[in-house]
């Protein structure tokens, strides 16, 4: 009894398309092995007979075998009328399946099945545009989009996942598939005050940190408060919106058009302007000034370095490059070179 539960149990896990397939054949190939033995002449193999069952119970009927006695021809009247239900259950499963997969999809149930893809966090104008210059840079790149607010996935975008839910719990996140997630990046809410924005964000980034702690995590904070504890909370990089704003806006003021200036630099577009650049070997070791004549023939505007956790802007000309370091660099735009 206890067994016959327990098949009944995985029977029932089973997908009903599978189990109506494994049905099908498996009556085609009882009918093939009957008729087989009941009119061998007409059906010389077991497979001809197979293939005559399955042609049948599709309502084919190619005709190449027809069956020549009068209880062959009324079990393929029986297994005509079988297959009529049998074929209209299957397609009718077939097509419900797939228009519940398509709904689910658009409404952020399915689970992502993919790995080394970019994880974002809240729908909003800085999502969608990171999303737009990530994919123009990296085209086939795949984003998995988490929110709870969106009722189905933005339009116009590609190799693009919704997934509808709080991304601080975590059955949200493993159906993100965070575990094998390249980056995340988590933006401040637009609901509420500036305080419940980080403290969600910070919340987001522990249930993060708590799947996949060496996942990449970039997360916007609205207050300066609570950079520590996004810190704490282990965000491997942390974007102060409201002061990197509040500078761009007390510069303009200060020196009429200067969010021009940086608008063009931080303009994700075919420029790429502004970048990180390794040291090859041949540089590592030179002084600075040195550095900046070369890169400067080359094409390359040299501003400062990055070296571990340190922005170094216009450092002193002789300051030597380490091996780590990496060089902060205006590429000169295609359109005027």
């Amino acid at each position: 009894m206890l067994e016959f539960v327990v098949l009944r149990a995985l029977v029932g896990r089973i997908p009903l398309v599978a189990r109506l397939v494994f049905i099908v054949f498996l009556l085609a190939a009882t009918i093939g092995l009957i008729i087989h033995l009941i009119e061998p002449a007409v059906f010389p193999t077991w497979f001809d007979a197979v293939w005559w069952a399955l042609v049948t119970v599709s309502t084919v009927g190619y005709g190449d075998f027809v069956p020549m006695t009068t209880i062959g021809r009324i079990i393929g009247i029986l297994l005509i009328f079988s297959g009529v239900g049998f074929m209209t259950l299957f397609v009718t499963s077939l097509a419900t399946k797939t228009i519940s997969n398509v709904n689910a999809f658009r409404e952020g149930a399915l689970t992502y099945m993919g790995e080394d893809h970019v994880i974002m966090i809240g729908w909003n104008e800085r999502s969608r545009h990171a999303i737009e210059n990530l994919q123009k840079v990296k085209p086939k790149a795949s984003v998995v989009l988490i929110d709870e607010t969106l009722k189905e996935i933005p339009q116009g975008f590609k190799h693009i996942h919704f997934v509808r839910g709080n991304s601080s719990e975590d059955a949200t996140l493993k159906q993100a598939n965070v575990g094998l997630a390249s980056s995340v990046l988590i933006t401040a809410q637009n609901q509420g005050s500036e305080i419940s924005s980080d403290a969600q964000s910070i919340l987001s980034t522990l249930a993060v940190k708590s799947q996949h702690p060496e996942v990449y995590t970039i997360v916007e904070i609205l207050t300066t408060e609570q950079i520590g504890n996004a810190k704490r909370a282990g965000a491997d990089e942390i974007i102060e919106s409201t002061t990197l704003t509040g500078s761009v806006l007390i510069n303009s003021l200060l020196y009429h058009h200067m969010s021009d200036v940086l608008d063009d630099l931080l303009t994700f577009d075919e420029k790429n302007q502004l970048t990180f650049q390794a040291l090859t070997k041949d540089q590592i070791g030179l002084p600075f000034a040195r550095l900046l004549q070369g890169l400067y023939e080359s094409g390359q505007l040299l501003i400062g370095v990055k070296r571990n956790e340190d922005v170094l802007l216009h450092p002193p000309q002789d300051m030597l490059m380490q091996e780590n370091d990496l060089l902060i660099v205006i590429n000169r735009p295609h359109l005027i070179q």
